[in-house]
C-alpha cells in the first residue's frame, strides 16, 4: 500500500509538469484552427489559393511527420518541445501578412508544429513515466486526464477565440501589407500560449531521449542514439513486421 501511495505521488508529480506545458500547446491549436480559412478568405485568396496554401500545410505535415519523432527520440523531447513553440509562434507572426508567400511559410512552419505537437508530447510522457518507474497502468490513467483536460481546454478555446476574433476588425498598419485585429486576434493569443508553453517546458521538463535496441545501435554517454534515423529505420522494420501495425498505418 505504501508502495502504491508512492507511485501516485509520483504520477501526479510527473502530471503536474506535463499538463502545465501539454495544455498550453494545444491551447494554442485550438485557437488557430477555426480562423484559418477566413483569415486567408478575409485577405481576398480565392479558394484555389486557399486550397494550395492548405494542401501545403498537409503536405508539410506529412513529409516532417516521418521523421520528426524519430529527430526528437536523437535530439531530445523537451529540446523539440521548445523547437515546436518557436516554429508555431513564428506561424502565428506570418498570419499578420497580406503576402502569398510568407503565408505559405507560415504553412508550412504549422506543419512542422502539427508534426511535433502529436508525436513528441506523448513520447516524452511515455519515458517519463518509465524514468519515474511507474507501472504501466499508470501511463493509461495520464492519458486519459490529459485528453479530458485537452477536450475542456478546446471547449474554452473556441468560446475565447470567437470573443476575440469579433471584439474588432481587421485593419492594415503598413500599408497593405501588414495587418492586426478582426481574425488575427486568435493567432496573437495563440503566440502568447506559445510562449508559455516554451518556458514553462524549459522551466519543468527534464530532457529525455529515445531508447532503440542495444544489439542494433550504440548510444553515448548521455543516452542518446548515435543517428537521428535510428528511430525511424527501427519504426518502419518494426511496422513491416507487423500486419495489424501496418493495416492502421495504411487506414489512417
Amino acid at each position: 500500500q505504501q508502495s502504491s501511495k508512492d507511485e501516485l505521488a509520483r504520477q501526479k508529480n510527473v502530471m503536474r509538469k506535463y499538463l502545465v506545458v501539454y495544455l498550453f500547446a494545444t491551447l494554442s491549436d485550438w485557437l488557430q484552427g477555426p480562423y484559418v480559412y477566413a483569415l486567408y478568405d478575409a485577405y481576398g485568396y480565392s479558394q484555389h489559393a486557399i486550397a494550395i496554401l492548405f494542401v501545403a500545410g498537409f503536405g508539410s505535415s506529412m513529409i516532417f511527420g516521418s521523421f520528426i519523432g524519430g529527430m526528437a527520440d536523437w535530439g531530445g523531447r523537451r529540446l523539440f518541445v521548445i523547437i515546436f513553440a518557436i516554429t508555431y509562434a513564428a506561424s502565428c507572426l506570418t498570419k499578420h501578412f497580406k503576402d502569398f508567400n510568407i503565408l505559405m511559410l507560415g504553412r508550412l512552419l504549422g506543419g512542422v508544429s502539427t508534426s511535433l505537437l502529436f508525436s513528441v508530447f506523448e513520447a516524452w510522457l511515455i519515458r517519463a513515466h518509465s524514468d519515474a518507474k511507474l507501472g504501466k497502468e499508470y501511463l493509461g490513467q495520464s492519458f486519459s486526464t490529459a485528453f479530458y483536460a485537452n477536450s475542456i481546454i478546446a471547449i474554452i478555446a473556441g468560446l475565447v477565440a470567437n470573443k476575440a476574433a469579433s471584439s474588432n476588425k481587421m485593419t492594415p498598419v503598413s500599408g497593405e501589407l501588414v495587418y492586426v485585429g478582426g481574425y488575427l486576434n486568435p493567432f496573437d493569443i495563440s503566440l502568447f500560449a506559445l510562449v508559455l508553453c516554451g518556458i514553462f517546458c524549459r522551466g519543468l521538463w527534464d530532457e529525455n531521449y529515445g531508447e532503440t535496441n542495444q544489439q542494433q545501435n550504440t548510444k553515448n554517454d548521455d543516452g542518446r542514439n548515435n543517428h537521428w534515423y535510428d528511430g525511424l529505420k527501427n519504426a518502419f522494420i518494426a511496422t513491416m513486421r507487423s500486419r495489424d501495425i501496418l493495416l492502421c498505418g495504411l487506414i489512417s
